[in-house]
């Protein structure tokens, strides 16, 4: 990938803090600081109490809204906000995400949170401390963006098994091993709600009930590598799904996905493109990014963005 470096003399990182979460370390924000204050660049911390405040907090900073009693001096002291840095897990990364994209900012991730599945894609492994490289090393590079139901997401969004597992995963640990995924994978099959769904994708047309039905922009999505070949700066996406209302594949299909050995075709298929459309899709809940929402229209269109989110990496 076609790596870049932040141009200017002094950075002013905004550092935006989740304390609730799963992974959220005092230790982890100090070294941040450290590694910059050891650049020679500026930064303003803030640690906000909800996820509504951390995204008008980092819009605040970054011009795109005003501050209700004007922006806090020390902060303005440091010069323009020349990046954004999200502490937390997927759920943070998307909303600093958003702001980043608008504000035409690069931006750095601190994984904290459960699975950290954005972070896991772009630099291989959930490591704060190399994640804090990255970031101080200021080279970024352009990753593709996406919107579903009027919501944003850089790394994936899906109806059905990833739902099902997401909440499955709610409260108890990730599994360290593919046996344990497996067994995870099979009571998530079993209570996906099968509906018909009416999948297009470019000139591709096909009805199914699927018990998965992921769109992929970065490979990994509810802790596991599920896409292999997924590309970040072509503006297309990868869509995974199946066609059978079979549950018993899946406790294998998860198992190989966690061993990085599945390959795609008749069971499960991984179809690439750029306009994706899913109809009858009323009442389903919709997974973006860590994120669950109810869906309330009847057809879901998964648009590409034009523009290119800047990532330390």
């Amino acid at each position: 990938m076609r790596k870049r470096h932040e141009k200017g003399k002094h950075s002013h990182y905004c550092i935006l803090v989740n304390r609730s979460a799963a992974g959220y370390s005092k230790v982890c924000v100090s070294k941040l600081i450290g590694e910059i204050r050891r650049k020679g660049s500026y930064y303003t911390v803030f640690e906000p109490d909800s996820a509504t405040q951390l995204y008008q907090t980092a819009q605040r900073a970054c011009g795109l809204r005003r501050w209700h009693r004007g922006a806090p001096q020390q902060f303005s002291r440091r010069g323009k906000v020349t990046s954004l840095i999200a502490c937390g897990g997927d759920g943070t990364v998307n909303l600093v995400a958003r702001v980043a994209l608008k504000a035409n900012l690069p931006m750095g991730i601190v994984p904290t949170g459960k699975l950290n599945n954005i972070a896991m894609s772009l630099y291989g492994k959930s490591d704060p401390e190399r994640a804090i490289s990255k970031a101080v090393g200021r080279n970024y590079r352009k990753i593709d963006t996406a919107v579903a139901a009027g919501q944003l997401f850089i790394g994936s969004a899906g109806l059905g098994l990833a739902c099902s597992m997401t909440e499955l995963l709610n409260g108890r640990r990730q599994p360290r091993f593919c046996l344990g995924w497996s067994g995870l994978a099979s009571k998530a099959a079993a209570a996906v709600d099968l509906k018909k769904v009416v999948i297009k994708i470019d000139a591709f047309r096909f009805e199914a009930r699927p018990i998965i039905m992921n769109v992929n922009l970065l490979p990994y999505s509810f802790g596991l590598p599920l896409s292999p070949i997924s590309v970040s700066d072509d503006r297309t996406a990868e869509v995974i799904f199946n066609l059978g209302i079979d549950t018993e594949p899946f406790s294998t299909f998860i198992r190989q996905v966690c061993r990085r050995k599945y390959i795609y075709g008749s069971s499960v298929k991984l179809f690439r493109g750029r306009d994706i459309g899913l109809e009858s899709v009323k009442g389903q809940v919709l997974y973006y990014d860590g994120e669950l929402m109810s869906l309330n229209q009847d057809r879901l269109d998964v648009k590409i963005g034009t523009s290119q989110l800047k990532v330390y990496c």
